[in-house]
């Protein structure tokens, strides 16, 4: 038999010719189980099942807009179109022009209906939430190391909180063995010592996610002691896994992310509540400050050298008054007894009149050396009082060149009370120093 040399597009031109002929392929209707549906840019994608057969369906945007029906994965459907050869992708597929719904469910579903209603029965979903951590040190991920969800959570758990550290647990994730390895894969990732598990895998049709969905992989994350998160396909993919996780996030991103705290929003955070701080003590500081001006007002009204020269000056101050009195008195009485003097005609009265204020004089100085001299007793007092307060008057060893160290407002008495790096206020006669601390030695050591 002679060989026969096509090329490919050929080839292809033959079997869409070959197609077209066929009218039973050109007004067909199919039954099958729907899977895998997707409307998207903008015509709506589906497969039908049947056993280990599979037909790829298209449906255009104006039809689909014109079913008025939900069309839902898992149901038995009857979809009428025609089959075409899709020559870019090289195979065949049904343009659907209807699709009736049937009341009836395909196995998978009816199969996964029944072993969620099995776990319900026996407390699997009711299990308590575990904390997710907010500040993990490190992230355990058990996914395929080749898979795009992988490097999803990578990518966003670097640019969200690049500080933390990541673990993989390569398995499977789709495919006969993926249900025992991705229980070795989790009960590794519980054992690695990780803050948190995340278990992710890109979407897919209810095939494609089977393995999330058997029940010894849901009672693997059911037993697991580390919180998980579930980040299985996409936002309406749900799988039983997603009900027995301690959180369940719509993507593998979304699950990174609810696993890692924003770094950008931890730094504005800490900058507004150092800010608020910094505030806080401006406002206590010159609060105290204020408070000590008065207290320092009051000290200066108290001390007992301010008193005693207050107390002096009224002394003196009456002594004056007194004195000016006594002599407008005797000034008065002797011009008085002056203008009657013929009247008395003793002049021996008189000559004692005139002596009067000599006398009077002599006994004020009397009484002035005596005020001077309690002055003089009581200022020594005071200068001997003034001298113990010097010796316990906390300045006066400043002045000598000695100096006192405060770590906020509290006096430093030893370098056990103070750690590298503090901040400490020197205390000098003449003002303050503010420094860091950068070293700390032991002077007992030096004296042993």
């Amino acid at each position: 038999m002679q060989e026969i040399e096509m090329g490919v597009a050929d080839l292809t031109k033959r079997v869409i010719l070959a197609l077209e002929r066929d009218e039973l392929l050109n007004d067909v209707t199919v039954r099958g189980e729907l899977s895998n549906f997707k409307y998207s840019g903008p015509h709506a994608y589906f497969s039908m099942k049947e056993g280990d057969y599979l037909l790829n369906c298209v449906m255009f945007n104006a039809i689909y807009k014109m079913q008025n029906r939900e069309i839902r994965d898992g149901a038995v459907v009857k979809a009428s179109g025609s089959i075409k050869v899709y020559s870019k992708k090289g195979y065949y597929q049904l343009y659907a022009e209807s699709i009736r719904e049937g009341t009836d469910y395909g196995e998978l579903y009816k199969k996964l209906e029944a072993l969620k209603l099995k776990l319900t029965k026996a407390g699997i979903f009711d299990k308590p939430k575990k904390q997710i951590p907010l500040f993990p040190k490190q992230i355990a991920v058990v996914s395929s190391k080749t898979s795009a969800a992988f490097h999803d959570v990578v990518k966003t758990v670097r640019k969200r909180y690049p500080i933390t550290s990541i673990l993989l647990f390569h398995t499977s994730v789709q495919g006969k063995d993926a249900s025992s390895e991705l229980v070795k894969a989790l009960d590794a990732a519980d054992r690695s010592g990780s803050d948190v598990v995340l278990l992710v895998r890109g979407g897919g049709s209810i095939e494609d996610l089977w393995n999330f969905n058997e029940e010894i992989v849901v009672k693997k994350v059911y037993d697991m002691k580390t919180p998980v998160i579930s980040g299985v396909g996409h936002e309406v993919d749900f799988t039983l896994v997603d009900y027995v996780a301690d959180f369940r996030a719509p993507t593998p991103t979304g699950a990174a992310e609810r696993a890692t705290p924003d770094i950008l929003d931890l730094k504005k955070h800490l900058n507004s509540e150092i800010q608020g701080i910094s505030s806080r003590i401006a406002s206590k500081l010159n609060e105290t400050k204020r408070l000590l001006e008065m207290s320092k007002g009051r000290l200066n009204l108290l001390s007992p050298s301010r008193i005693l020269l207050f107390q002096r000056e009224r002394i003196e101050g009456f002594l004056d008054d007194v004195e000016k009195m006594m002599k407008l008195s005797i000034r008065t009485k002797r011009n008085l007894l002056l203008r009657d003097g013929d009247a008395l005609g003793h002049s021996k009265v008189i000559r004692t009149i005139e002596f009067m204020p000599e006398r009077l004089d002599s006994k004020i100085g009397t009484i002035k050396n005596m005020v001077g001299k309690r002055l003089d007793m009581k200022r020594n007092d005071l200068e001997k009082a003034e001298l113990s307060l010097n010796t316990y008057d906390p300045m006066q060893p400043l002045k000598r060149g000695y100096a006192m160290i405060f770590k906020g407002d509290k006096l430093v008495r030893s370098i056990f009370e103070i750690k590298m790096a503090d901040e400490i206020e020197t205390l000098l006669a003449d003002g303050k120093i503010l420094s860091k601390v950068e070293e700390i030695k032991d002077g007992r050591e030096k004296n042993r």
